[in-house]
């Protein structure tokens, strides 16, 4: 190892013993299985995967694929849970709404000017979006409306995150929960509705380039998808702090795990 590998090596230890850690507990890992955007979906008790090609997989919360369905876009970059059916986008600006079963709903169409290069997606309780992209390092939230309500920079957060690729949100604690690929940490950061710091997790003992997340907020499981490393690691997490007083509206019940 050279004298400036060394000295990489010795920060970043650094680094990781001085942050806060959020409590997760490893399940087990589906190998060879690649999803770079996850969403989890009350109404059917399942998790929706992206590939980052046509398809959308519908699994259960064990891992198990329900349903598969051409989505006829060329390709889906991110996915989230919208009203009756998903909101996919295809990371370069484009969007379309499609049923559960892939019936379109609408033709593809811009949600945002503002968006461009959209890694991850997730549809808040009040029908804002929380979207992650990675160049620049963004976290933003998106009205209805198409309108910018919040943009935080990654790259300034403490520590930086300089690759978001997934975004979810619990529904319990008010948290918000971002994978950071291996460009950046490989990490799971957990961070306040303002964009706080909480805690960052690594994550690189349970795959390579962390690109989805997705939260069944009944039991605290946590999805976590691997594009390089080709890979699905299931995880039981805690928040590290409730940052909300009420908890937001999440769906039905779903308890299944």
């Amino acid at each position: 190892m050279t004298y400036t590998a060394r000295i990489c090596a010795v920060t970043t230890a650094l680094l990781w013993s001085q942050m806060a850690q959020a409590e997760l507990w490893h399940r087990f890992t589906i190998p060879d299985f690649r999803a770079v955007s996850l969403a989890y979906d009350a109404e059917v008790c399942g998790i929706w995967v992206a590939n980052e090609g046509p398809e959308i997989i519908l699994m259960n919360t064990g891992g198990s694929e329900i349903l598969r369905f051409d989505s006829g876009m060329r390709s889906v970059r991110s996915l989230t849970v919208d009203g009756d059916g998903l909101l996919l986008a295809n990371g370069w600006g484009d969007f379309k709404r499609v049923t559960r079963t892939g019936r379109p709903i609408d033709e593809e169409f811009q949600l945002s000017v503002s968006l461009y290069d959209t890694e991850g997606l997730h549809r808040d309780a009040d029908g804002s979006f929380l979207v992650v992209e990675d160049d620049p390092s963004r976290l933003l939230r998106i009205a209805p409306d198409g309108s910018v309500i919040m943009e935080l920079f990654g790259d300034r957060f403490n520590p930086p995150m300089v690759e978001p690729q997934g975004v979810t949100r619990d529904p319990y604690s008010g948290n918000i929960l971002v994978v950071d690929d291996n460009e950046g940490l490989n990490s799971l950061f957990e961070l306040a509705p303002d964009g706080r710091v909480l805690s960052v997790s690594p994550l690189s003992a349970y795959g390579r380039d962390a690109e989805g997340v997705a939260l069944q907020p009944e039991t605290g499981v946590l999805f976590v998808g691997f594009d390089s490393g080709r890979a699905l690691a299931i995880f039981d997490w805690m928040p590290t702090e409730n940052t909300i007083e009420t908890p937001l509206a999440r769906g039905p019940d779903c308890a299944l795990s």
